[in-house]
């Protein structure tokens, strides 16, 4: 019996660990929205005032700038959203072109893109209804209809404060004489006010002809807004993630 009781504390142990990891670690879907449908949750007007904004270039080899850019807005007492902070982010690479390098002492074209972005987020209000099918509990929105971009998000991963956005197509800088990816306007909402955090972006895994194992992808720390996070400042809001 003595020898057993290692063992039956190992496997509770075991238990509770992954218990908490699930408690901590969440993973969930955007939904698709309407400019104007989103904005009526912060303002009856249907129209928000953003009070703090930003267009950050990103570091990333190419022809012309890229930015990520992000914004904030309150919600106004009355609506659903009121006492909150809605934050929105977008990427885009639309003025940007490819480049070119010398592989093996041959000219390659370099079509760079991003596949997601990381930023430390904290509770995400989780008590609205951002597509108004009637149900709250939306986490992230995307606004594919009335606002500018044309790549969405495919899926999110949130662990304790840190989120990850999958986007569900690459977004690529232009080929020559193109032009390059945006990404829709997506947000979220916290309870808390902004501070200024970095994003992390992340390219798509590159496996090339030069080499036949798989490279690391490059990264690019990108200054946003984004909510605050502290005992100073935790949300006392019982029904955010």
């Amino acid at each position: 019996m003595t020898g057993r009781a290692p063992v039956l504390i190992g496997v509770v142990l075991g238990v509770v660990f992954i218990t908490g990891c699930a408690k901590r670690e969440i993973h969930f879907d955007p939904v698709n929205v309407r400019a104007s449908a989103i904005y009526c949750i912060f303002d009856r007007s249907c129209t928000v005032t953003v009070t703090d904004s930003s267009a950050t270039p990103i570091p990333i080899q190419t022809g012309g700038t890229a930015f990520l850019e992000s914004r904030t807005f309150a919600g106004k007492p009355g609506t659903p959203a009121s006492g909150l902070y809605g934050y929105e982010y977008r990427i885009d690479l639309g003025k940007t072109v490819e480049t070119t390098s010398d592989v093996g002492g041959v000219a390659t074209k370099q079509i760079r893109c991003l596949r997601s972005m990381t930023l430390d987020f904290g509770p995400i209000v989780d008590t609205l209804d951002y597509n108004g099918d009637g149900k709250t509990g939306d986490l992230i929105y995307v606004i594919t209809s009335g606002g500018p971009g044309g790549i969405g998000i495919e899926h999110a991963h949130r662990w304790t404060n840190t989120i990850i956005l999958y986007f569900d197509s690459p977004v690529c800088v232009g080929a020559s004489g193109g032009h390059g990816d945006s990404t829709y306007v997506f947000g979220l909402v916290s309870a808390q006010p902004p501070r200024s955090v970095t994003a992390t972006l992340k390219e798509t895994d590159d496996l090339t002809a030069a080499s036949s194992k798989l490279k690391s992808s490059p990264t690019y720390d990108v200054l946003v807004r984004a909510p605050q996070i502290g005992a100073a400042s935790e949300p006392n809001h019982p029904e955010s993630l």
